[in-house]
């Protein structure tokens, strides 16, 4: 029973616009649409809420509007899941790249860094701590700025200090894991 009046099609646009609207969107990751077009006689059979066709033969007092409304909750539900793997593989992905591109003497740097905590530091403080040339560790840095994981903070147009992105805070866990 598929119905040609294109209400379905602006009720699904409009839901979505409010769901984006009042902050539930997601984020342009795919589309709540192609879950209602995977199963079209569930969708349909859930828009009819058992309802003859037709406005005048009793369409327009529907007894059970909660057929339609449970069925867009759970579309709404497997495609929150969905979103939620998405970015979870997603954020996976941007951490083994952003590490990858490292040799094992930057990602024993950037390990150095978290595990000591220091969030902003000077490349003379740590070059010190360290025992290599300040030099070293300004290279160091700029691969670690290249990738993400450090963010330069300048003063008077030269790089004074370093700072740890909130990339690197927030995956701290999983850098130190993935690189120790």
């Amino acid at each position: 029973m598929v119905l040609h009046d294109g209400n379905g099609r602006t009720a699904r646009l409009m839901s979505g616009y409010i769901l984006d609207y009042y902050g539930y969107g997601f984020n342009g990751i795919g589309s709540l649409e192609e879950y209602f077009a995977y199963d079209p006689d569930e969708y349909y059979a859930s828009l009819q809420m058992g309802l003859p066709a037709l406005y005048y033969s009793g369409r327009e007092n529907p007894p059970h509007p909660e057929i339609w409304i449970n069925y867009f909750l759970r579309m709404m539900e497997l495609y929150s899941k969905k979103v939620y793997e998405l970015s979870k593989t997603s954020e996976n992905d941007e951490l083994d790249g952003s590490l990858s591109y490292l040799n094992a003497k930057e990602k024993e740097f950037l390990a150095f860094l978290l595990k000591k905590r220091l969030y902003e530091f000077t490349p003379i403080e740590v070059s010190k701590m360290l025992g290599v040339t300040n030099k070293t560790i300004i290279n160091r840095c700029a691969k670690l700025v290249n990738n993400g994981l450090l963010i330069p903070i300048i003063v008077k147009i030269r790089v004074r200090s370093y700072r740890l992105s909130d990339f690197s805070k927030t995956n701290e866990k999983k850098i130190l894991k993935k690189i120790s």
